[in-house]
């Protein structure tokens, strides 16, 4: 926080000249315009004045005119080293230009002049927390709170510490002790609120979202997390209108437009589909991430020639962008402009900065075309750069596959790495039967959307919005301790081998990294794919029709093996298994699968999720 000149008019302050008192006197009354040209004359006449030099670095810092402010007030220190207020001052204004680094030893310097200065033990832990060394913001902030308990601001930033750590519980007890002293701290209400959202306390997060709004809080990640609650609350009408309020306070923030146009997507509002993107290109036209995001979601609607002229536009300013161009290259694969597609993969590859992903994604394209040792080659460098990327690994196993090379059949063992369970009943259902009929009612209630999300795999059905697993529904809690004990046993009953990608990350100690469920509607499936974050995947059947049994006659099975790209017979499918309600399915997350369409009168519903483990 920027303090205000210390010096008080009021007191007549006979000690600094009449010149400099008149400066300060403006400068109190927020007179900035009339204090700057006082505070000027006096410098000029007296360089060497510390008082002055950080009094005139403090205006030019409330200006936003960091590098002047911070000049002024390192001169000013230069003079007479003893000014904790100003190593203070000077810290806020390094933190302001993005120098957090020199901040915090300005907050450092600033204690050790006053050992007891509680707003620099606030503002170094601000500026530790920004650096990521949370133990240390954590020791400030308790530092401020042992020296006084109604340091509302220090319980805010001890509940962002925990808020860091994953400590849910402790950061909502820190938050309410900061509204317990200011009521009014709207930056404590946003942050309890996103706590409480959660611990699934939507109806709790949104009251704390909309008490941030009326105390003055504007700015796009209140209303972003508040139409995120919304969504959990299935209040989509108003869920649409917090998230364009985000995008309005913020026109670059990606995500703001990403949920908004998944909503709109998912919701059948296809009139206003896409149109905060090509509304802020307008005006915008250099913005890359959201020109990006805008050709990869009409990319996901198979308007590929609408993606290829955005990108084009935006190479024709940015000619050298690496995204551009690996974004143009996917945009041509979607035409079966195959020959234009690799010169663009190659070219993209070729420039300083090119990522591991940039070479996977070259080898897809190169694999498609029939050439797989060159495509072996990308892979390499993509999967040797990012070793546990499941993308890369699919991609490498895939050149394997075309070349007969033995170590595809290595790492994916399709009848060792699939297994199937029978997941435990809980003990107050009589029988599995019963336990899915119930939990199926229950996810029928998440599944809010009209469609299928735009940037996932699922064609001809729904998918619940946020984490599956925070649900504190009980049928939910026990579907998740039954799947435990099975990747439990799965991880258990892995070989340990550092040189294999699956089995060099075996750990008996694992958690869910994402979680979700998947209403699939008649004729409706997945299209082959990988989990490019995972460690281990899962199809959990909750309701089948009774059409799909073991024969695959009406289809509905889970297929493995078969990639994204056409490969000829090499691409034939090397396993495939049909679904029963209670059936649990884990696999690699690089493994290929996806599903069979099928035919029947009613819906089947599954659960997924990832697993990683816990250690990473």
């Amino acid at each position: 926080m920027m303090a205000k000149p210390a010096t008080n008019p009021a007191n007549g302050h006979p000690e600094l000249p009449p010149l400099l008192q008149r400066a300060v006197a403006a400068h109190q009354d927020g007179k900035l315009d009339v204090a700057y040209p006082l505070y000027r004359s006096f410098v000029d006449q007296n360089p060497a004045h510390p008082t002055a030099l950080q009094l005139l670095g403090l205006l030019h810092s409330q200006r936003g005119e960091y590098a002047v402010a911070i000049e002024l007030m390192r001169e000013s220190l230069r003079q007479f080293p003893q000014q904790p207020e100003v190593a203070n001052n000077l810290g806020n204004a390094l933190s302001s230009a993005g120098m957090l680094k020199e901040a915090v030893d300005s907050y450092a310097q600033a204690i050790r002049l006053y050992p007891r200065y509680q707003d620099a033990f606030r503002n170094l832990g601000l500026g530790y927390l920004q650096l990521g060394i949370v133990d240390d913001a954590k020791v400030c902030f308790q530092r401020c709170i042992d020296m006084n308990r109604a340091d509302a601001a220090a319980w805010l930033g001890l509940g962002n510490v925990y808020k860091r750590q994953n400590d849910v519980d402790q950061a909502l007890r820190c938050f309410e002790e900061a509204l317990a002293l200011r009521p009014d701290y709207a930056e404590a209400h946003h942050n309890l609120g996103v706590c409480l959202r959660m611990k699934q306390r939507t109806a709790e997060a949104i009251g704390h979202f909309e008490s941030a709004r009326r105390l003055g809080l504007d700015r796009a990640e209140l209303y972003q997390n508040l139409g995120s609650a919304l969504v959990d609350s299935r209040e989509i009408g108003a869920a649409i209108k917090a998230y364009q309020d985000a995008v309005e306070r913020n026109p670059e923030d990606a995500i703001a437009h990403r949920d908004l146009n998944k909503l709109l997507w998912e919701q059948e509002l296809l009139d206003d589909y896409l149109d905060s993107y090509r509304k802020v290109l307008d005006q915008r036209p250099g913005s890359v991430q959201l020109r990006l995001d805008y050709a990869m979601a009409l990319n996901q609607k198979e308007a590929f020639e609408d993606a290829e002229r955005v990108v084009m536009q935006g190479l024709r300013q940015l000619p050298d962008s690496i995204e551009l161009k690996s974004m143009l290259a996917y945009t041509l694969e979607g035409q079966k402009r195959w020959t234009d597609a690799l010169q663009m993969h190659s070219s993209a590859v070729r420039m300083p900065g090119a990522s591991p992903q940039h070479h996977v994604s070259y080898a897809r394209a190169l694999l498609a075309c029939q050439r797989p040792d060159e495509a072996l080659v990308q892979a390499k460098i993509g999967a040797g750069q990012m070793p546990f990327n499941q993308r890369a690994i699919a991609y490498l196993g895939l050149c394997w596959r075309m070349l007969s090379d033995e170590r595809d059949a290595i790492i994916n063992d399709y009848q060792e790495f699939v297994r199937t369970y029978e997941l435990p009943v809980p003990v107050r259902f009589a029988n599995s039967t019963e336990f899915n009929a119930q939990l199926a009612r229950i996810l029928e209630s998440r599944h809010v959307a009209k469609r299928h999300p735009p940037e996932q795999t699922l064609r001809g059905g729904t998918q619940t919005h946020g984490d599956l697993f925070d649900d504190r529904e009980p049928e939910i809690q026990e579907l998740v301790a039954g799947l435990k004990e099975c990747v439990r046993d799965y991880a258990a009953r892995l070989p340990l081998d550092t040189s294999h990608p699956l089995l060099a990350r075996r750990s008996s100690s694992v958690k869910f990294s994402a979680s979700w469920s998947v209403r699939l509607w008649p004729c409706g499936y997945h299209t082959m794919h990988v989990h490019p974050l995972g460690w281990l995947s899962s199809a959990y059947y909750v309701q089948v029709p009774s059409e799909i049994t073991d024969s695959d006659a009406n289809g509905g099975g889970i297929k493995f093996g078969e990639p994204d790209i056409e490969i000829g017979t090499q691409g034939a499918a090397r396993r495939i298994i049909q679904p029963q309600v209670g059936r649990l399915i884990l696999f690699p997350s690089y493994m290929w699968h996806g599903t069979v369409p099928f035919d029947s009168g009613t819906s089947r519903m599954t659960v997924a999720f990832d697993v990683v483990p816990a250690g990473e």
